[in-house]
């Protein structure tokens, strides 16, 4: 509340001043009671509103002991139905009102709603009453996607058990059996749900005997349901309740929180979701972080239900948020562990790194906006730890970033999110994959300090001269199909150099192919090309599988015979012809006109291999001759061309910066 008095208009005047989401209100009122000729006083009244966590009453989390406790995730293929699966659950516990404008309540970001995929793994707790005794159910609604791969085994370390949602109509798809072999080799309980029961084309005895012959789960135990209208999903609930164990946890132990995510709040911090795996943590505990050793003071703990809801304390086997006033992003490590403060245990194995599949270089539009996007891109690594940065410059466009990308789809949604959650424009440029060299000689790998070198710059490539042999990352794919697509897919994937592994039908007419394909080759438009040969029933997966050696080349991009750095590009030997000729046509469209002839040519070493020409800008030398010998006419276009042969000599190229930019951006038409 804030008092001012002092001169102002005769009339005494009150503002109302309340401060709400909806904006600014103020109401002029007059005071009863004062006559106009009284000394003036303004008074100014500020209502700050609370947020709900605030005046709702704390939970006391002590009323629910370790083994009413039950830590679960949700995995399934992209569009098989998760975030459908997690609205009903919330609405049959009464965490959130039951309506009809339910529909992905647990993707927040405005990127999933726009794309209708999840990309954040997201937790929500749950009350849940059955056999006369309250549960406590943590549930983690996990992407689907193969490049949000990392968010969904960073979530299972948080949970003892898994719904596998299968789609009655769809089957068993690539994402399926990877995101079930994550949680079989994390040991979790995996129940099987077959979704979507209620479409017309639903076959829920074929996908049984799909999960039955995949992965050896009795045919039995899947539960059949339609999360779109809620059909049987009390049965989920009581197959969480009496299926999936309970943590195994010690509260009496000193506090052992492991980080599994965390997210940037510009008032209050780092907000931190921890799983508690010993001890009890409460709001003024002095709490040290393992991996900074620094010392921090917990400031608010509590559950996201799927909002925010303060707690006294959360006890071991519980999952929640913590807030301790961590003010700088790189504080707040995923997979840190958090103890008390003189009371240190052994951390725990936190998360191994995820693997870059794609690396593109990031620069902000204009010079100037360059600090701010280095705070955004810091802010939004926080909450997408899977991204990796490292300092990067170019002549053209200046100072920026090459950042690496589990895959494409996370490239696009990573630069989506910085425009929509930062308001930053950038320029991205075509994404590249990291290669590797064998050196050949001892001062080389003296200099280096290493044997085999990573490049993930192609200006960087060394020359042939200094290396025994080029490397190129190869991944393991997985394809499912209907069969009559079979023939399509295997030209498509022998057309990118794939070499087959091995091919099994899962029932009559779905099969699954194995491949191993180069990873620069799928890594750009492979996924839409499966999409459209096999009217979108194939869906694609893959892991990484090592790297393989490879005749690889550097091809230049030569504008009258000066290379141009920022236009480097790393190709196969097979590829080299066709990649520049695109890129030089894409130049040739893109160059300005110059009064002189320009010369574009990719080149491999001193080698061209593919060549287009801008035209010159030329005065009309004959207008002035009208009839006349034929050797006038020669001998005026023969002294043009030797003035435009002299500017050219002299001449300098100015490539525009929006050249660059149309260049390497990727372009689906070409």
């Amino acid at each position: 509340m804030l008092t001012l008095a002092g001169p102002g208009p005769r009339r005494r005047c009150a503002w109302v001043v309340q401060a709400a989401l909806g904006g600014l209100r103020r109401r002029p009122e007059v005071a009863g009671g004062a006559s106009p000729l009284s000394p003036p006083r303004l008074r100014v009244t500020l209502c700050r509103p609370h947020s709900g966590a605030d005046h709702t009453e704390r939970l006391d989390m002590s009323k629910f002991p370790a083994e009413n406790i039950r830590n679960f995730g949700i995995i399934a293929h992209v569009d098989h139905g998760k975030s459908t699966l997690a609205d009903r659950l919330l609405e049959l516990t009464g965490t959130i009102a039951k309506t009809d404008h339910n529909k992905q309540v647990l993707d927040k970001l405005q990127v999933e709603r726009e794309r209708g995929i999840t990309v954040k793994a997201q937790t929500a707790t749950l009350f849940y009453n059955y056999g006369g005794k309250l549960y406590l159910l943590n549930l983690i609604d996990t992407p689907g996607h193969v490049d949000f791969n990392y968010e969904v085994s960073r979530s299972l370390s948080a949970c003892q058990g898994v719904l596998l949602v299968v789609d009655a109509n769809e089957g068993i798809q690539a994402q399926t059996v990877a995101n079930f072999f994550l949680a079989f080799e994390a040991q979790l309980s995996i129940i099987p749900i077959i979704n979507k029961i209620d479409l017309k084309n639903a076959d829920p005895e074929r996908v049984e005997k799909q999960i039955e012959k995949m992965f050896d789960i009795p045919h039995d135990e899947c539960i059949k349901i339609s999360a779109k209208l809620g059909t049987n999903i009390d049965r989920v609930l009581q197959a969480v309740v009496e299926r999936i164990a309970p943590p195994k946890v010690n509260r009496k132990n000193p506090l052992k929180a492991l980080v599994f995510d965390s997210t940037f709040d510009q008032y209050r911090g780092v907000i931190a979701n921890v799983a508690l795996f010993d001890g009890v943590v409460s709001k003024g505990d002095k709490i040290v972080s393992a991996h900074t050793q620094k010392t921090y003071e917990v400031n608010q703990v509590g559950i996201l239900s799927p909002d925010e809801q303060l707690t006294q304390k959360l006890y071991a086997g519980q999952v929640g948020f913590l807030i301790a006033g961590m003010k700088d992003v790189t504080e707040a490590q995923i997979g840190d562990t958090l103890y008390l403060h003189k009371q240190p245990v052994e951390p725990l194995p936190g998360f191994k790194s995820a693997k870059p599949m794609v690396f593109a270089g990031m620069y902000p539009i204009d010079q100037s906006e360059y600090n701010n996007l280095k705070s955004a891109i810091e802010k939004l690594t926080l909450n997408d730890s899977s991204v990796t940065v490292h300092r990067d410059s170019s002549l053209a466009l200046g100072a920026g970033w090459r950042l690496g990308f589990l895959g494409l789809l996370h490239m696009e949604v990573f630069n989506q999110r910085l425009e929509q959650e930062y308001n930053a424009s950038v320029i991205l440029t075509t994404p590249t994959v990291p290669y590797r060299a064998v050196l050949s000689s001892a001062k080389l790998i003296k200099e280096y300090r290493e044997k085999e070198i990573t490049i993930i710059n192609p200006a960087q490539f060394p020359d042939k001269s200094k290396v025994k042999e080029y490397l190129e990352p190869v991944v393991l794919g997985t394809i499912i199909t209907p069969d009559e697509y079979t023939g399509k897919i295997m030209s498509l994937c022998l057309g990118r150099r794939a070499v087959q592994k091995n091919m099994v039908f899962i029932d009559q007419n779905r099969v699954m192919l194995k491949y191993l394909f180069p990873l620069n080759e799928i890594v750009v438009d492979f996924y839409d090309l499966l999409k459209s040969l096999s009217s979108g029933y194939a869906s694609f997966d893959y892991e990484d599988a090592g790297y393989q050696t490879a005749d690889l080349v550097k091809m230049d991009i030569l504008l009258n015979g000066s290379p141009v750095e920022e236009l480097v590009t790393i190709v196969h030997r097979e590829k080299a012809h066709p990649v520049g000729k695109t890129i030089c046509e894409r130049l040739k469209d893109t160059i300005p006109r110059q009064l002189f002839e320009i010369a574009i040519q990719a080149a491999i070493g001193s080698k061209i291999i593919a060549r287009e020409t801008v035209k010159a800008y030329r005065k009309n030398v004959l207008a002035k001759c009208y009839g006349g010998d034929i050797t006038r006419k020669m001998k005026l276009l023969k002294r043009q061309a030797e003035g435009k042969k002299k500017m050219r000599k002299v001449g300098n190229i100015e490539v525009p910066k929006d050249a660059f930019i149309k260049v390497l951006k990727r372009q689906p038409d070409k």
